[in-house]
């Protein structure tokens, strides 16, 4: 193989030049596939897997008659055929499991009160969207590594990042088939020769040029934005997420950190530093809503979504359209580690979870994590008070 993978297209394969030696472009989304180019100018997708423990090649077809989607799923369909029988179907059994329509079904119900009601709702748009029209009336132990590529490809195409959620969400109902006793414990996964489409860097992180220019408007917001700059201010210097800050209770918030009840990877606590604690400080004064940031129209509720102010302040300082609110909890990432923490330091502030950083941080004490917070905060404080003396 040649030079870095990507994902095969038809205009890659148009633009692909000969060169004095046959070389091959390696796609990213499934091993061995590929498309060969001779110093004649011919071209062929191709196929490179071991099959009995010998390196085979398959020719699958030319780009001047196959597209690469189409050439694609022949190739999955070629793996699938000299793979182990048990990775071609999910069981041997003559009579048909129950559809994978009804395996859904009972996955939420199962998952009503254990999942997050905004995962309940993530995972039923792709399951209506996606995965029910195509596999809905298929019994589960019968779903073949060819058709799920076949969908998966097509999807692929028009949201790559689509189809990555959706194929989770499916590996997801054939797990709890198999933990539940629908399918065997033991029963291979038709999916699991699909290699996930490559995920973009979404976002940028916010230089201090940028900071500064965000810390004059939180000095001085209008009267409308005041409580939005107080919660955009509160994720600066905390790295949490938006979610966690507009849905905030008075209950989370101690004396010097907050105690996150429900986050994203779980309960967790927040540690606070003196700029995020004399904003708490100044709104808790005369509140009597249970949530630091109530809705204007009903104090009983949560503010609701910030991204939709956000995209409006962005704009009115003059902020890149590209700087996402999720933007800011990467800043405080990065802050992190501009002032010399390491990257699995930052992973424990900012609340990431797997047990390797578990691991690492078990031996650390409360302490040297809060110095560190301390530290971040402090730096964004900073940035965001160059903007303010600016703006006198």
């Amino acid at each position: 193989m040649s030079g870095a993978k990507r994902h095969l297209t038809d205009a890659l394969a148009r633009k692909a030049k000969p060169k004095c030696r046959e070389y091959a472009l390696a796609d990213v989304a499934l091993q061995g596939f590929a498309l060969r180019v001779q110093p004649s100018g011919s071209k062929a997708w191709i196929l490179r897997m071991r099959v009995e423990g010998k390196l085979r090649r398959f020719t699958i077809g030319s780009p001047n008659t196959m597209n690469a989607d189409e050439a694609r799923t022949r190739a999955f369909q070629l793996r699938t055929e000299h793979q182990p029988k048990t990775v071609i179907q999910l069981a041997c059994a003559d009579e048909p499991a129950i559809t994978f329509r009804e395996l859904s079904h009972c996955l939420l119900q199962a998952k009503a009160g254990v999942w997050k009601p905004s995962t309940i709702k993530a995972v039923t748009t792709y399951l209506n969207a996606e995965l029910l029209p195509t596999f809905g009336d298929r019994p589960i132990n019968r779903l073949t590594t060819a058709e799920i590529a076949a969908w998966f490809n097509a999807y692929s195409a028009r949201r790559p990042g689509g189809a990555n959620q959706a194929l989770t969400h499916l590996r997801t109902a054939l797990k709890f088939a198999r933990e539940t006793g629908r399918l065997p414990r033991d029963a291979p996964d038709p999916s699991s020769p699909i290699r996930k489409n490559t995920r973009r860097a979404r976002g940028r992180l916010l230089n201090a040029n940028q900071l500064a220019k965000l810390g004059a408007w939180l000095e001085a917001p209008q009267l409308r934005w005041l409580d939005v700059a107080d919660a955009i201010h509160l994720i600066l210097l905390t790295g949490c997420r938006s979610g966690e800050i507009s849905r905030l209770q008075w209950a989370e918030v101690l004396e010097d950190r907050l105690r996150l009840k429900a986050s994203k990877t779980g309960s967790r606590d927040v540690v606070l530093t003196p700029p995020a604690i004399a904003i708490l400080v100044r709104r808790r004064k005369g509140t009597r809503s249970l949530y630091v940031f109530p809705a204007s129209h009903d104090p009983g509720k949560p503010i609701g979504t910030l991204d939709v102010p956000w995209r409006s302040i962005r704009e009115r300082i003059g902020l890149p359209r590209e700087i996402r609110l999720h933007d800011l909890r990467h800043t405080y990432a990065s802050q992190a580690i501009m002032t010399g923490e390491t990257l699995s330091m930052a992973g424990q502030l900012l609340g990431h979870r797997s047990p390797q950083t578990t691991e690492i941080y078990a031996h650390l004490d409360a302490r040297h994590l809060a110095d560190t917070a301390d530290r971040v905060s402090q730096s964004i404080h900073e940035c965001l008070e160059s903007g303010c003396e600016a703006a006198v």
